[in-house]
């Protein structure tokens, strides 16, 4: 726990100072928000992001170690040196945020206690436990593999999994601290920052909600700290479902927060225009998020409205050059612009996967995700394939669905009434129609329940803080419908806060107090191709993080081949198999 907090600390301060440069730079191209309504968290988004574009550019030419850091090191000192002033007038900011400047001093207490007992917490669970599978299948093997060489040009031959490119596994690879701790001691932490880092900015927001005119923000912040209990137990985990879920929903969180609580529209285009392209950045830490960037409408209509048209360029390269980078690694590990997405076919490249390797593969996501298990069976009709995926839900899970179409009924009356106040504005019609629509992808393409779980929390949540308005007024329908959906919520919590119970009873003696737990080794098996050696993973398929370069399936080796004489010259599908 130890070093997993200090960890943080190191990542937090190294973020801060990179996001206050950015910010300071970028005010010079574009509007940016101002600190009042970015607050340190938007700060530390983008200074993370800022890593996180980098670390994928910078793998692209060399791996992620010492280099790489030394060079993050020398631009955090200097950036704190240029802009010394306003750093330490935002860290006195963080500070009286942090205690409440202007609450008593027993307030200020229990907020300090609330906020230290969500950092012991998420180090508690983030330095022990068991990986999330998908971490043992490639999770962790990918992200050794851009720490020892960077991008490999047809990774994704080895193993397909290693062609669902994520800028996530950059960022968690950037901070392993490797390249100087002993191998037992690489690090996983970051799940467990964005926990922490979130979940603060949600608990912040909820001390304050006696100053919100409108609760849809707040009931977004309650979302933030269920999907925090949900992963409670897979902190441990570089897992990308879970950082891309929790960058959802504080890009959504915020956008619906500052859309209630803020009337003065001077500051629209920037805060509206940050979160946009934070939007375009995500999808690149998970492709079942891509329906996002439909935030960005509401910053184009501002921006052409104004004829802002240089700002609009700016914005657009912006929100480009943030995305560059994860392209050209998806063009470099698998050949594709997207895999596995076979609609877009631009490049011929020796090392491109064989577009029936990927057919294939994509067809798995599908039916896998449906519960059909059979890929003769993807052309299945919904009447077919959806009773058979809710026959495999769980009780919760269940429980969770009729919340939707609750959530979807109580909205129609939150927009008609909208509508009669004359208080429906474009902000609030945009982040419906996003969740909506992120909803209706998620459902139609991957239905697995971790993929959407951002959305599936916010459509009944925002529905019933919007409605609260009506409910202080005593609507009926109102009150049936918001009291339905926490009633429906209240077996989730109750499986998960169960899940959190055992957890901590099963591992609480089981040490880890000072260093986190180390990646699961697995039983890999070295194996001769090309003068090269390779591992195979054992039945358990736990593609060991320490023993690479590694695959969970031998058919996929033996169908592959090296480009050149070394793993770093990439592989290729054997002429054989095309």
């Amino acid at each position: 726990m130890l070093i997993t907090i200090l960890s943080w600390i190191y990542i937090f301060f190294v973020s801060l100072i990179i996001g206050l440069a950015v910010n300071r730079l970028l005010s010079k191209l574009i509007p940016v928000p101002s600190k009042d309504s970015f607050g340190v968290t938007g700060f530390i988004v983008t200074g993370i992001v800022a890593l996180t574009v980098y670390a994928e550019t910078f793998s692209i030419f060399y791996k992620i170690g010492a280099v790489c850091h030394l060079i993050i090191l020398t631009g955090a000192g200097v950036a704190a040196f240029v802009f010394r002033k306003e750093l330490c007038e935002l860290l006195e900011f963080f500070w009286n945020r942090l205690v409440g400047e202007s609450s008593p001093v027993s307030d200020r207490q229990r907020r300090l206690v609330v906020f230290a007992l969500i950092v012991l917490g998420a180090a508690f669970f983030t330095s022990r436990g068991s990986f999330h599978t998908d971490t043992g299948i490639y999770h962790a093997q990918a992200i050794r593999l851009i720490e020892e060489y960077g991008v490999i040009k047809g990774l994704g031959n080895l193993q397909l999994h290693f062609a669902y490119n994520s800028s996530y596994l950059s960022l968690c690879a950037l901070f392993t601290m490797g390249f100087m701790l002993p191998e037992k001691l690489h690090l996983h932490t970051m799940t467990g920052f964005f926990m922490v880092i979130f979940c603060c900015y949600a608990v912040h927001g909820l001390l304050r909600i006696r100053e919100h005119k409108r609760h849809g923000g707040d009931f977004a912040r309650i979302a933030i700290l269920l999907y925090g209990l949900t992963n409670m137990t897979g902190l441990q985990s570089p897992a990308t479902d879970y950082g891309t879920m929790f960058m959802v929903l504080y890009i959504l969180t915020a956008w619906i927060s500052y859309a209630e609580e803020h009337e003065d529209e001077t500051e629209d285009i920037a805060y509206y225009g940050y979160l946009a392209v934070l939007s375009i950045f995500t999808v690149s830490m998970k492709l079942s998020a891509a329906l996002l960037v439909l935030l960005a409408i509401l910053p184009f209509i501002r921006l052409v409205q104004r004829k802002m048209w240089k700002e609009l360029s700016f914005f657009l390269i912006i929100g480009f050059v943030s995305f560059l980078p994860y392209l050209v690694r998806n063009v470099i590990i698998s050949g594709w612009l997207f895999y596995p997405v076979a609609a877009i076919d631009l490049f011929d490249v020796v090392w491109k996967i064989p577009r029936e390797y990927m057919e294939v593969d994509a067809t798995q996501i599908k039916v896998w995700a449906r519960c059909l298990f059979d890929v003769t069976r993807v052309d299945d009709g919904i009447s077919t394939w959806f009773p058979v995926w809710w026959e495999n839900r769980t009780h919760f899970e269940e429980m969770l669905m009729y919340s939707e179409l609750v959530g979807v009924v109580l909205l129609v009356i939150n927009t008609v009434h909208r509508i009669r106040e004359k208080s429906l504005d474009l902000a609030w019609i945009v982040f419906q129609t996003t969740v909506i629509l992120n909803i209706f992808l998620w459902f139609f393409t991957a239905p697995f329940v971790r993929y959407g779980l951002a959305f599936l929390f916010l459509l009944p949540l925002c529905a019933v803080g919007d409605a609260l308005s009506m409910i202080s007024k005593k609507n009926l329908v109102a009150i049936a419908l918001s009291a339905l959906i926490c009633i429906n919520f209240f077996s989730w919590i109750d499986n998960y806060f169960t899940d959190c119970m055992v957890f901590v009873k099963q591992n609480v003696l089981s040490g880890y107090y000072i260093a986190p737990v180390p990646f699961d080794e697995g039983h890999m098996t070295p194996v001769e191709q090309d003068g090269c050696t390779f591992y195979i993973a054992g039945l358990d398929e736990v593609n060991s993080y320490y023993t690479f370069p590694g695959t969970c399936y031998e058919d996929m080796l033996y169908r592959s081949e090296l480009i050149g004489s070394r793993i770093e010259d990439g592989l290729k599908a054997k002429d054989d198999t095309k």
